[in-house]
């Protein structure tokens, strides 16, 4: 018989993988379901928060308010609308505020305006306000000027302490915080330039009112002097306005601009002795509007104009409330000049009763966890809209 060969050894082939005991089995199968669970876990966890972040924190980041180039986010809405420990839920009085903010430092800055303000006078404007935080102030009035003056200065130790509060508060960054004081700054230096140039003359009306409690009085009173019955002796007996009332009820000449939005456009389309149907001011009827049982409380007016003149002289006592108006007057015109642009929720990515639903709802939940009770804001209701 021939002799066999011994088979030859592959010194390249891996050693046999020794037999695992039932134990050592165990234990793996043990250790590969813990990693796994831990795995699942894990995953779990950054599913839920970046759901977390995209659900409930980008949309807060997202913007709500485009004033030209300058885009403002949920977020920084909700911050500003809390920043007082009573805080309004009007969200369109507060979106209002941040516009009319953007345009005065964005226009104020251009010509003819020129307005500057430097980071040394924020900061003198800051410590201004810590001041009037710890010691008050004492104003004293002169029939020229108002000057305040304070007893005490404040410590740098004791600005730092409010400071630190005041961005704790507002949850606002220390820019975001400086940005405001700034534009504070700079809507004060515009006041003072428009006042310097408020024309001393404008267009005005001889007025008389009378004012009623309630719409069929009001349309009662119109009909008695439609018929003919005198128009001042009505006032002296019937007129709720105690200022004229007595006077028949005579305003004297009053600037256009002096009157309610409402009652103005009411009063400059009046032919001369015609009196006017019943009117409220804009105020009230906006009021009236968003009543919820569509209540109306507020009085009405019946006008009646009896002359009317180009370019007077403006009485005295009108000078300093059209001086007040001077700001609001100038933000309504720039508004219609600047591009805004409210974003939201409704068609094409518009503002809407949805979009003002979520705002409340987050400002509501805000509040709630920063210990904020919120209230809600009034109007007060005056011919000359004061």
């Amino acid at each position: 018989m021939p002799k066999q060969n011994k088979p030859v050894q592959d010194n390249n082939e891996l050693p046999k993988k020794p037999t695992e005991t039932k134990e050592a089995k165990q234990r793996r199968r043990r250790t590969n379901a813990i990693i796994t669970a831990s795995a699942i876990l894990a995953f779990i966890i950054i599913v839920a928060g970046g759901g977390w972040y995209w659900v409930y924190q980008v949309p807060l980041k997202a913007p709500v308010i485009k004033v030209n180039d300058q885009t403002i986010s949920i977020m920084y809405l909700l911050n500003l609308t809390l920043m007082n420990s009573s805080a309004p839920t009007d969200t369109m009085s507060m979106i209002q505020s941040i516009i009319d903010n953007c345009i005065v430092e964005q226009v104020a800055s251009q010509p003819p305006y020129n307005i500057k303000v430097s980071e040394s006078d924020i900061d003198k404007g800051l410590r201004a306000e810590a001041n009037a935080y710890y010691y008050g102030t004492d104003t004293s009035t002169s029939s020229t000027t108002t000057t305040t003056t304070t007893a005490k200065t404040v410590t740098d130790a004791e600005f730092n302490e409010w400071y630190r509060q005041q961005l704790n508060k507002s949850q606002l960054s220390a820019t975001q915080f400086r940005e405001l004081e700034k534009v504070a700054l700079i809507e004060t230096q515009l006041e003072t330039y428009l006042e310097a140039r408020m024309p001393t003359t404008t267009d005005q009306l001889h007025i008389y009112d009378i004012v009623a409690n309630d719409l069929t009085t009001a349309q009662d009173i119109q009909t008695r002097i439609n018929n003919g019955e005198d128009f001042q002796t009505i006032a002296k007996e019937q007129s709720q306005d105690s200022n004229t009332r007595a006077k028949g009820g005579d305003m004297g000449w009053l600037p256009l601009t002096a009157l309610d939005s409402s009652l103005s456009a009411t009063a400059n389309n009046l032919p001369i002795g015609q009196v006017s149907s019943p009117v409220q001011t804009s105020t009230a009827a906006q009021a009236a509007q968003s009543s919820s049982n569509g209540s109306n409380t507020e009085p009405y007016y019946l006008l009646m104009v009896t002359e009317k003149s180009t370019g007077r002289e403006i009485d005295p006592q009108y000078v300093s409330y059209l001086q007040t108006n001077l700001m609001q007057d100038w933000l309504a015109k720039q508004s219609g000049i600047q591009k805004i642009h409210l974003y939201g929720k409704g068609a094409n990515g518009g503002y809407d009763s949805e979009t003002s639903a979520f705002l409340q709802y987050e400002i509501q939940k805000l509040a709630a966890s920063r210990g904020i009770t919120l209230t809600t804001t009034t109007t007060s209701n005056n011919l000359l809209g004061q």
